[in-house]
């Protein structure tokens, strides 16, 4: 039998480093909007949901509304500091009727219909009990205690970049599980996790200004 998948985009209001974050625009459109426009094609995705504390944020994706539902999340799970885990199990607990849950993240407009459904068949054809969103990178890293010292390399014999052995960065864009396993385990990340890449310039996350006007440069 084949198994239903759940997107849910969490966004909340009184956002604190950037007023209204999910309305800014983003090509002309608020920033939610932009990101149900990117994914609501996939074709492996059975149904969306945008949790949100505020229905002006659901309002905001217009013509949308008739393809993504909206999921009231709670007063506890919309406060600052709290993990979105708590907004998912809200979501799991009240949906016992999606096998698979798709986790997507609106600060990150890099995002697109063919990433989400690569990524779930990444997931079930390797048997992946949950799996992230990544950018692989070849940095040179560095850690700070009494005295810097390297992490991935011999500074000493110095490689070219290319050569060190690669890394993933999380990039904060999706994530993807079974229901029951976050059930059981309360995290979205768990047992056998796999990984899938994207594109370098998807490790920006809008967070602050600065990240909110470098990716609009990119976008454009």
């Amino acid at each position: 039998m084949r198994k239903k998948v759940a997107c849910i985009i969490p966004v909340r209001s009184n956002s604190k480093r950037i007023k209204n974050k999910n309305l800014v625009k983003i090509k002309g459109i608020p920033l939610i909007k932009y990101i149900c426009k990117k994914i609501i094609k996939s074709l492996k995705i059975d149904e969306f949901f945008i949790a949100t504390d505020d229905v002006k944020i659901y309002n905001a994706i217009g013509n949308y509304k008739n393809k993504i539902n909206f999921f009231k999340r709670s007063k506890k799970s919309s406060t600052e500091n709290v993990k979105s885990e708590v907004v998912i199990q809200e979501f799991v607990k009240k949906h016992n009727d999606f096998d698979i849950i798709v986790f997507v993240q609106a600060t990150n407009p890099f995002i697109n219909n063919a990433h989400l459904d690569k990524a779930l068949l990444k997931f079930k054809k390797e048997k992946f009990d949950s799996l992230l969103s990544v950018v692989k990178s070849h940095s040179f890293l560095w850690k700070n205690k009494k005295f810097t010292y390297s992490l991935n390399y011999n500074y000493k014999k110095r490689k070219m970049s290319q050569n060190l052995n690669g890394y993933f960065i999380e990039n904060g864009s999706f994530y993807i599980f079974y229901r029951n396993n976050f059930l059981k385990y309360k995290n979205r990340l768990h047992k056998k996790i796999g990984t899938f890449e994207m594109e370098k310039k998807s490790m920006i996350e809008i967070d602050n200004y600065e990240d909110l006007e470098l990716v609009k440069k990119l976008l454009n």
